[in-house]
């Protein structure tokens, strides 16, 4: 055997040991936090998306809003029916391509809150027959308040009591627990009399 030849320490094995464990410690501690940010990232821009969907969805309802009463049991009512935890009324714009559908274009929908929840309800003719129960898509979740005003004439109305017209904007406030008040408000083309 070579006397020249010589291995490690058990000590410098020991030292060499300990320094690849926690370089190993601190990496898997910098993985673990990228997954934390990743997983709160993620469910951010997921929170962001459905906020960003409702508000599109209640501008395409609003915007193509449509100067109709609707009419249950063959009685006209209002052209739009508010009440302290949503809104009903008609709009234009339901595709039906050809006519195809066994259905107009009009729709009559509305929107509320309930269980926390915003809620865009949908029935499949502008006229039904009492006791039609309507399509309920839940748009947005944890919402703590969901209020509407409408505007005529200059003024700001917390109730919308006319029956031949629509308001000329409307505007709407959600209340989040992650983002406060938000509040958009949405111009009505057809804001005009009912024909």
């Amino acid at each position: 055997m070579n006397s020249n030849q010589r291995g490690f320490t058990l000590l410098e094995v020991l030292v060499a040991l300990v320094i690849f464990a926690l370089l190993t410690l601190t990496a898997q501690a910098v993985f673990q936090g990228v997954l934390r940010n990743n997983a709160v990232t993620q469910a951010k821009i997921s929170r962001l998306t459905e906020l960003s969907f409702a508000m599109q969805q209640l501008e395409n309802d609003f915007i193509q809003s449509f100067p109709r009463t609707v009419r249950e049991a063959g009685d006209p009512g209002n052209m739009v029916f508010s009440a302290a935890d949503g809104v009903i009324f008609t709009r234009s714009g339901w595709f039906n391509p050809d006519a195809r559908l066994r259905r107009s274009e009009l729709q009559k929908l509305g929107w509320r809150l309930r269980d926390s929840q915003l809620e865009r309800v949908t029935w499949r003719y502008p006229d039904n027959l009492p006791g039609t129960e309507p399509n309920q898509t839940v748009v947005l979740k944890s919402v703590r308040q969901f209020r509407l005003r409408y505007y005529r004439d200059g003024h700001w109305l917390t109730q919308w009591t006319a029956a031949r017209e629509l308001p000329q904007a409307v505007e709407v406030t959600l209340e989040l627990p992650d983002y406060g008040l938000i509040t958009r408000r949405f111009l009505l083309a057809a804001s005009e009399n009912a024909q």
